[in-house]
């Protein structure tokens, strides 16, 4: 079931790129003849790297995450470059793959994504220009949305749910990658603990490096 859903999920997510896709190939066959197939390869190659990477799974996501955390609070404090860190637990997590895919189509270049498996995703967003804590919630119920668009599956459509944790990290204090990666993860579960897509704020506060 869990195949089905998400092979499902990511060619209904990639449907709308490969009919443009097969109609630039029909007026280019129509145009230049069998010749133009040699030059799509290399494109067509290009457009199936976003599909692998959706169905990776890398088993180092949580390592990623805490040093990619380690050096954005490493950056000075007088910078003025907050950033924002969003955990994600999905429900059901069979549809983990087609939510990565929508993730990704959402955000910035400069933002980060981590698939911690089993349902859980990870969102490192690049400083935010007038990002402070009173707009985190509004931040948050953006991506939530996301993640909870309806699902069509070959038997019944599915109404996912995300418990979401999210906090706004200044740079340069002392804390560690880890240390505030903990701190998120009890928040998620305090979420995930009062009902389903419940989005809390976290108060990451001073702590001393580990």
């Amino acid at each position: 079931m869990s195949h089905l859903l998400g092979k499902s999920g990511i060619i209904r997510a990639y449907l709308p790129a490969a009919f443009v896709f097969l109609l630039a190939v029909a007026l280019a066959l129509s145009w230049f003849g069998a010749q133009a197939l040699v030059f799509a390869l290399p494109f067509v190659c290009l457009g199936l790297i976003p599909l692998s990477q959706d169905r990776r799974r890398t088993g180092d996501a949580a390592t990623d995450l805490r040093r990619a955390l380690d050096r954005e609070l490493d950056k000075p404090l007088n910078s003025g470059h907050d950033f924002a860190c969003i955990l994600l637990r999905i429900t059901p997590a069979q549809i983990t793959p087609l939510t990565l895919t929508r993730l990704r189509q959402s955000i910035r270049p400069d933002d980060r994504i981590f698939d911690l498996s089993e349902g859980q995703i990870a969102l490192l967003l690049a400083p935010v220009p007038g990002l402070g804590e009173s707009a985190l919630p509004t931040l948050g119920l953006r991506f939530q949305a996301i993640v909870k668009e309806q699902v069509f599956t070959e038997d019944s459509p599915l109404h996912p749910t995300a418990s979401l944790a999210l906090c706004l990290a200044p740079a340069g204090r002392t804390r560690s990658g880890t240390a505030l990666l903990d701190g998120l993860t009890v928040t998620l579960e305090e979420a995930a603990r009062r009902g389903p897509s419940t989005l809390l704020v976290h108060d990451p506060g001073p702590s001393s490096r580990r």
